[in-house]
């Protein structure tokens, strides 16, 4: 008899610890893709943004390019000459904070490998656009360049090979996208 009244007792408390563990999983589970699908929209976002920036850029470094074809052969004008003919050169100014800040969040194991190794292709580009805006500021800003004829034929092939760089870019960041919404199920457009 106390061995029933003990089970009676019993059974209405474990079914309201498994109820409640059931409970707080299923929130967390719901907030983690929340999180998840959230930072996404971000990423994407982000991802639009640097799009267009790589798009303006490549724009202006055409006018800068086709200035610069201008003037190749002519002595009369330096590289700073050519520069100020196509007010000024242009380069794209890249963000990627939100993934990298989900990256070294202890949620990123909450995406898949392939959305990662995605990132770090992006990334790989980036690295690159950084180290061509360095190479760009050593000559530009360099007066014994800045004057030298010379230097608007290293600047072509700079601009030439940046040119490459930036579409390749571009196709990673829109290819990226077009996964994300998919893998995640965000329709174009979607502000969330």
């Amino acid at each position: 008899m106390k061995l029933k009244k003990i089970l009676i007792d019993i059974v209405p408390v474990l079914v309201g610890i498994l109820l409640a563990l059931f409970i707080n999983n299923w929130q967390q589970s719901r907030a983690e893709k929340n999180y998840i699908q959230n930072s996404v929209v971000s990423i994407i976002k982000e991802n639009e943004a640097n799009i267009a920036e790589l798009n303006e850029a490549l724009r202006r470094q055409a006018i800068f390019m086709d200035t610069l074809e201008l003037y190749l052969d002519d002595d009369q004008y330096t590289l700073a000459d050519v520069i100020k003919k196509a007010r000024g050169v242009y380069t794209p100014d890249l963000k990627s904070t939100t993934w990298k800040f989900l990256v070294q969040d202890s949620k990123h194991t909450l995406v898949s490998y392939e959305f990662i190794n995605r990132l770090a292709e992006i990334e790989k580009y980036e690295v690159l656009v950084n180290r061509f805006n360095t190479k760009l500021g050593d000559i530009i800003f360099q007066p014994a360049f800045f004057d030298d004829p010379r230097m608007k034929n290293v600047c072509g092939i700079l601009f030439s090979d940046f040119g490459g760089i930036e579409s390749s870019l571009i196709k990673e960041l829109k290819a990226f996208n077009a996964y994300a919404r998919k893998t995640y199920s965000i329709e174009e457009g979607t502000n969330e």
